[in-house]
């Protein structure tokens, strides 16, 4: 009981101190002349490049950092808690994944927040579920299903007329999360293995006697 509470203080360790970063730079970006939305993601543009790490530590107002914030602490938290071994590497794999593809794929312009990181945590943890069917991830699949579903709308800017929402940046972070959850499928929980399973594996392994060179007439 005492190392699983240790273990869930320890999975809101890195994105807590994560978020932390995202404010501190958020208020220096209001005492400051300079406009960081313009260390953003260009697409196309090697300037640009630099918002592949910049970007999603940039955000627009109070309610942009906010929303992200919320966010990234509770999927932030699923990821360390079910994956610790891994779960650098899959933040990072989806944060800059998500950021280069999307310097290669958005429209023209500076693209800003950690949507793109979101979007991939959230398809990361989504579907690592659907591959596992382990009661851990799909506990946890569920409970931001029900929170998060609505996500899938950011991918149909039709419907934010009045927004200028980064779909582009949004549908790379969910390709990048398919693709590290198929890739890291051998990590985190894993489904206990039926013992019939292991008998049938067995079965299999055996060198029926017809088989056997040793029992063969010459």
């Amino acid at each position: 009981m005492r190392s699983e509470k240790k273990d869930i203080i320890s999975a809101f360790v890195f994105p807590s101190i994560f978020v932390a970063i995202l404010w501190i730079i958020f208020y220096i970006s209001k005492y400051i002349s300079y406009d960081l939305a313009l260390l953003g993601i260009r697409p196309l543009d090697v300037k640009g490049l630099i918002g592949v790490v910049c970007a999603p530590l940039i955000h627009l107002n109070f309610d942009h950092i906010f929303n992200n914030s919320t966010s990234l602490l509770v999927l932030g938290f699923g990821l360390f808690f079910l994956y610790e071994r891994k779960a650098y590497s899959i933040f990072f794999f989806i944060y800059l994944v998500s950021g280069f593809w999307g310097w290669f794929f958005a429209r023209g312009g500076y693209h800003i927040g950690a949507s793109g990181i979101i979007y991939g945590l959230f398809f990361f943890l989504i579907v690592s579920a659907f591959l596992k069917r382990e009661k851990k991830t799909i506990a946890f699949s569920l409970i931001i299903s029900f929170l998060y579903g609505a996500l899938v709308w950011g991918f149909f800017p039709i419907f934010f007329p009045n927004v200028n929402i980064s779909w582009e940046i949004h549908l790379t972070g969910a390709v990048a999360g398919v693709t590290a959850a198929f890739y890291y499928k051998k990590e985190g929980p894993q489904k206990p293995q039926s013992p019939f399973e292991d008998e049938e594996e067995d079965t299999e392994d055996e060198n029926p006697y017809w088989m056997n060179t040793n029992n063969l007439n010459p």
